[in-house]
């Protein structure tokens, strides 16, 4: 009885993971993060679903805002010191969803090739090429999405392309 119990649950689990997931975008349609005003995504700062847990967290990166980076990264109590380590500077992010998968039961991996398209000083510059996709590996951690960790391509990192 437990086991077939455990089955429904994990069949009635996938459905609604798999909704939360975004789907891909085609290879010339890009988003855009910047200032609070300027963002295509309207749910930076939550963490509801996988795509708004990285949204959050590459509008962190552009927007130098490390309580952003709290809210959905498990490594975010460091995280004053790096983005020290980045440039000061806030720019504008744009970004398209590579690959989206569950790789597990409450855990999801989505890819976004990105590119930095200027500094927020002045409207946004876009037409650079962008970088190969970076992985970000998500957790469901009661009821809200937490990036885990994310791999860029050597020589890269997310918040440099």
């Amino acid at each position: 009885m437990r086991f077939a119990a455990a089955i429904l649950l994990s069949l009635l689990f996938i459905p609604s993971a798999r909704a939360q997931l975004p789907t891909v975008d085609p290879a010339n349609q890009y988003r855009l993060i910047g200032p609070a005003d300027r963002s295509d995504s309207r749910c930076i700062g939550q963490s509801e679903t996988p795509l708004c847990a990285v949204e959050t967290l590459l509008a962190c990166f552009a927007r130098r805002d490390a309580e952003l980076c709290r809210i959905v990264w498990s490594g975010g109590e460091g995280v004053s010191g790096f983005l020290a380590k980045l440039q000061s500077s806030r720019y504008w992010w744009s970004y398209r969803i590579a690959a989206a998968e569950l790789s597990g039961a409450g855990e999801a991996l989505i890819a976004v090739a990105g590119r930095m398209c200027g500094l927020q000083t002045a409207e946004p510059d876009c037409f650079t090429t962008p970088a190969p996709p970076t992985s970000y590996r998500l957790r469901q951690v009661d009821g809200r999405w937490q990036v885990v960790d994310w791999q860029s391509p050597p020589g890269q990192h997310p918040a440099a392309h």
